[in-house]
């Protein structure tokens, strides 16, 4: 579950250490708590080698191959990759020189807002890829206002996977394919994947103040657990912890999927017109071409349909200047 949320996550923390341990010269070593190479080298002999002032020296040592799997991105990366141990949260943050466990996870959330982005677009492609069928409903149904991909979602869906019943070849059960409507199977795949990104974006851009404080109250809090040190009653008894992090995520995308039921799109979305528009005319156009397989010649009905599927079509070309002129020049790729 969440696999590329995950990973992105964990790849964020590891960059963070790195650039701290460089900025502070420090060495893995040090970092576990050893003096060197040779120190740790040291510590691994058989406990049957040990004198007692191995064993003293020995305490509170961390885990020299775990810290250095968190650096690189994955802290188990077999038995469990997700999940750096709370201890090591607090001992890095200490050690390198964070102001908190909540800047070794998530970094500076006051000066870059790039991370609620990008985990919204990882966290809204694992939907997409997962298996909970409603939650993807929701999700890409705030796709389709996005004129560019509800067009090629639908010709996806009319040519590639079969969700939308189209007219088939005369007395066969195999749909007439997509390039008998000037569509290219290589154009309709390419531009699926390209516009479903764009499309993501665009709905970043749509609700960009209330999703930022959605998914920014999220890291904030949904990621503290209290001290058992209570000294005093200050911040610093704060410690942050990535335990349940699958039931986390979970939780984040449902608030979403609220958000996007109560956002849902209506008779106003340019993309949800171009979708009827292409589910209804191309039907008709692939009657046409049916009938002119089966010799049927066309009457003024068909050349009426004919015309008014070449309207459509200019039509749905004036939609996305009208979204174009709307977004204003927002770049997706930035």
């Amino acid at each position: 579950m969440y696999e590329k949320t995950k990973q992105y996550i964990f790849s964020e923390i590891g960059k963070r250490v790195m650039n701290k341990k460089k900025e502070k010269k420090l060495t893995y070593y040090q970092l576990a708590g050893y003096k060197d190479k040779e120190d740790y080298r040291g510590s691994l002999k058989g406990q049957e080698e040990e004198s007692e002032v191995d064993k003293q020296f020995r305490y509170n040592k961390f885990d020299y191959s775990l810290i250095t799997n968190i650096a690189g991105g994955r802290a188990y990366p077999k038995k469990n990759p997700n999940l750096v141990p709370d201890l090591y949260i607090e001992h890095l943050s200490e050690k390198l020189g964070f102001y908190s466990g909540k800047e070794l996870l998530w970094g500076d959330l006051e000066k870059d807002s790039s991370l609620q982005l990008n985990i919204f677009r990882n966290l809204f492609n694992d939907i997409l890829l997962g298996t909970d069928e409603d939650m993807k409903e929701t999700y890409n149904s705030q796709l389709l206002d996005y004129v560019p991909y509800s067009e090629y979602y639908t010709y996806w869906q009319m040519f590639e996977t079969g969700e939308i019943d189209m007219p088939k070849f005369p007395n066969s059960n195999y749909t007439v394919p997509g390039y008998f409507y000037q569509i290219k199977p290589d154009t309709t795949v390419g531009q699926y994947t390209i516009q479903k990104a764009n499309a993501i974006n665009y709905t970043w851009y749509k609700f960009d103040t209330m999703l930022f404080k959605l998914i920014n109250n999220f890291l904030e809090n949904d990621f503290k657990v209290k001290s058992q040190n209570v000294n005093n009653n200050s911040s610093s008894n704060v410690l942050y912890t990535l335990k349940k992090l699958n039931k986390k995520l979970d939780d984040l995308a449902q608030r979403i999927q609220i958000f996007f039921q109560e956002n849902a799109l209506n008779e106003n979305s340019l993309g949800l017109r171009v979708r009827n528009i292409i589910v209804s005319d191309y039907k008709k156009m692939g009657n046409l071409i049916v009938n002119d397989m089966n010799s049927i010649e066309a009457g003024l009905s068909e050349l009426g349909m004919k015309y008014l599927v070449e309207s459509s079509l200019a039509y749905i070309t004036a939609l996305k200047r009208v979204q174009f002129i709307e977004l204003e020049g927002y770049e997706f790729d930035k």
